[in-house]
Order: C-alpha cells, then structure tokens, then sequence
C-alpha cells in the first residue's frame, strides 16, 4: 500500500521530508526523483497514472508555488478517478484551492503522525487495497473506505489527538 508523494519540484525538500518520515514508519511510497522511468520516459503521464494505480494513497504537497503547477492538480484528478486515499501537506500559509476541502489537510508533522496512525489502521483492518485487486462488487465499499478513512483523519486533525 504505497503511498505517491505529489509536489511541484520547487517542494522537493517538503516532499523529501515526508516521504523519509514515511519509510521511517515503514510506509512505502513512491517519488518519482527514486523512479528512473519517470526520469527517461516520453511517457511521464502513463507513469503518473500508473503508479498512482499502484498507490493506496496520495500526499499532495502545496504551497503558494502548487498554483503554478499542472501536474500537482493532475496528479489529484487521478487519485480522485481511482478513489484513493487523498490528503494535503500545506507546507506554508497560503490559501488552499477549495477543492482541496474534501480531504484532509496536513500541516504539521502532529498531523503527519495522525495520518500515519490512519494509514497503520487502514492495513491492520484491510481497508485499502490497490485498485488492481478490486472487483466490481468491492468498489462501492472500497469507495465508502475511503470516505471513512478522510471523516476520521478530518475529525482527528481537527481535535489535535
């Protein structure tokens, strides 16, 4: 259950950050600077999307530079299709697109810990799973899994416990 570390590149060293906080809870993820396809392929949008495919979750790293991006908002699109598990990491003040709303948004590294307590109960009940494994008659609880997963990290962040 990976988890895709979405960033402009000029947040790289937030997203590195995350992604080494991450692995240090055993949390596999994937970066696309640590993929050498994604470094040589004329292909990068069939990358992007298959490896979110492979992905359980997505941490969209944003700052006021996100804006500029079309591959942060592109790489949220997918994860959307696919239902997975979808949060922000606003890595500064700035104003969130309002889409963003329907997910969790992570600021801190309390609320780091929170979503890695989330992730840890999503695998010890198997409640996510990568979409290649999902039949059509698990996709409507896998998509209410999802659901279930963003209310509580939503209310957790929102208590700060």
């Amino acid at each position: 259950m990976p988890v895709f570390i979405s960033y402009r590149h000029t947040d790289r060293p937030h997203a590195i950050a995350i992604s080494t906080r991450l692995i240090r809870a055993n949390i596999k993820t994937y970066f696309d600077v640590l993929d050498p396809e994604s470094q040589t392929t004329d292909d990068i949008t069939g990358v992007i999307t298959r490896n979110i495919t492979a992905c359980t979750h997505l941490i969209a790293v944003v700052s006021d530079k996100t804006a500029l991006s079309w591959w942060v908002p592109f790489e949220i699109g997918e994860a959307t299709i696919s239902n997975r598990r979808i949060c922000s990491f606003k890595t500064e003040p700035t104003e969130l697109p309002l889409y963003l709303d329907k997910w969790p948004k992570l600021s801190t590294d309390k609320d780091l810990e929170f979503f890695i307590d989330a992730y840890r109960e999503e695998v010890a009940t198997k409640r996510s799973m990568s979409l290649d494994s999902i039949n059509e008659s698990l996709y409507g609880t896998y998509s209410r899994n999802a659901e279930l997963f963003h209310d509580h990290l939503k209310n957790r962040i929102k208590r700060g416990f």
